[in-house]
């Protein structure tokens, strides 16, 4: 199961393990189709955290990760970020990523 996390729990939620921010917007064609691969990927892999945010309403984390299109997937490892990739991914590569 993928959480969502608003801009407040954003820190919180990176700051420990593997974890994988799918930054979307309700309104983005490209992040529907990736929302159900992102679920299918986190339900095969339990070395990972999955959560998603709103850029709309995270205009700060937007800000300091440089967040200009979406979907970006931003992969954090104890809270440093580790890889941000712009644009829709497949499932075989969002596996490599989170290996």
């Amino acid at each position: 199961m993928v959480k969502e996390i608003t801009e407040l729990e954003f820190k919180e939620s990176i700051k420990e393990g593997k974890v994988l921010v799918d930054c979307y917007a309700p309104w983005c064609g490209p992040c529907k189709m990736l929302s159900p691969i992102i679920d299918e990927v986190a339900s095969e892999v339990n070395t990972c955290t999955f959560y998603k945010l709103n850029v709309d309403d995270a205009p700060n984390v937007s800000e300091e990760y440089g967040i200009v299109s979406i979907p970006t997937i931003l992969l954090f490892e104890n809270g440093e970020l580790k890889d941000k990739i712009v644009g829709f991914r497949s499932k075989d590569e969002l596996l490599e990523l989170v290996k």
